[in-house]
């Protein structure tokens, strides 16, 4: 008789270009030598949302998932950097990959905020993920304006960082250089966005023309951001008490 392993989340640590960087690993439940389809989450800036029930109701699921934590953020070493989100994840998802309980053929991206752009870039550059979901995601160009800077500056003031002036230039630079649009509208896989027709921190983007996917419009309910626009054929949206928790296209295409 085959050996159940029990469900498991819990804290570890890759290497990237010298640095430790933390996250948190999770595996379902279910014989000691079965593979699991994954998720790699990237967190926002800071980071303070984390996307826990999402990844707890996919273990449930019996699917894997790994949450980075990028440089001089939540226990990662280094200094925090916008340049370095996409070849962070990059490092994280092989990290995923290389798990033996992880099966490599049947692996998606999801990114809130800041990880979401992160999350549409680091898809457009990686063949064979069989699905992506950015929710809020950080757009491009158009979110350089005066109030970076001072925006940035308070966002990251739990994070490690050199300056808030040199974080501000770094991201002006990222935004500008990888424009998340271009990204979606170059991807191959399933592709679910996430945004909210309210949003005072992400502006409303014009994705659904540029990402060339169905449109369907749904509301999440009283909250922050209300109202969100759902695209691409994921099919997956689970209510739990008064928020949705957006079981990203995993469930529908891993």
């Amino acid at each position: 008789m085959k050996k159940r392993l029990p469900a498991h989340m819990g804290a570890v640590v890759l290497k990237h270009r010298g640095l430790k960087l933390v996250g948190v690993l999770a595996r379902p439940s279910g014989p000691g030598k079965k593979r699991f389809p994954a998720v790699l989450f990237l967190h926002g800036f800071p980071g303070s949302e984390q996307n826990v029930d999402i990844r707890r109701l996919l273990l449930q699921r019996g699917v894997a998932s790994f949450a980075l934590h990028f440089s001089g953020a939540w226990g990662s070493e280094g200094y925090y950097s916008f340049s370095q989100l996409v070849p962070q994840a990059a490092s994280a998802l092989k990290f995923l990959a290389a798990q033996d309980f992880v099966d490599k053929k049947r692996m998606a991206v999801f990114g809130f905020s800041m990880g979401g752009w992160a999350a549409l870039n680091l898809a457009a550059r990686t063949p064979g993920l069989r699905a992506v979901a950015a929710v809020a995601p950080v757009g491009g160009p158009e979110m350089v304006g005066s109030a970076v800077r001072a925006h940035v500056g308070h966002l990251s003031r739990t994070l490690r960082i050199r300056s808030a002036g040199s974080l501000a230039k770094d991201f002006v630079r990222s935004v500008t250089a990888l424009d998340p649009a271009k990204a979606a509208a170059a991807l191959d896989c399933p592709l679910l966005l996430v945004h909210g027709t309210k949003d005072d921190v992400v502006p409303k983007r014009g994705f659904p023309a540029t990402a060339g996917r169905d449109a369907d419009v749904q509301d999440p309910g009283p909250g922050p951001r209300r109202g969100a626009r759902f695209l691409g054929p994921a099919r997956v949206a689970l209510g739990l008490g008064r928020r949705l928790a957006f079981a990203a296209p995993a469930l529908a295409y891993l």
